[in-house]
């Protein structure tokens, strides 16, 4: 499998919440994961043809730092904000519309993070929900 995994990285998206991860404090770990897949020669193709995976390089941590207003309780800007990137991403590439996302994932150290994606992508629809819960 190492021999043939590859994974293609959105190069779309502005820092800081795309490509430029923390790596340091509690966070760490999604910044490591994206600075170390982003240098990565072994797994990492600029072909998305060539793909088996698709990174979508985003950090929650600095999502929630420049989206979330304090004291709200509301994920609604964070969940808009990644709704709108994954349109755009729908809209620009094909990779996404020919599996409606199945081979795309992200990686996120917070807890929060799944469900805002589902929703905010609208992978749930009334067909799969009873696959996911």
């Amino acid at each position: 499998m190492e021999m043939t995994l590859k994974v293609y990285i959105y190069r779309d998206g502005s820092r800081p919440i795309f490509h430029k991860p923390p790596l340091k404090g509690i966070y760490a770990s999604e910044g490591w994961f994206m600075k170390l897949m982003e240098e990565n020669k072994q797994f990492v193709t600029r072909d998305p043809e060539k793909a088996h995976l698709f990174y979508l390089p985003y950090s929650a941590r600095q999502m929630g730092l420049a989206l979330y207003v304090p004291g709200s309780h509301s994920l609604k800007p964070l969940s808009n904000f990644l709704r709108d990137y994954v349109n755009k991403i729908a809209a620009k590439y094909p990779f996404w519309n020919r599996t409606h996302g199945s081979d795309h994932f992200l990686v996120a150290c917070h807890d929060w993070v799944w469900a805002l994606y589902l929703f905010s992508v609208k992978l749930i629809d009334s067909e799969n929900f009873n696959l996911l819960t």
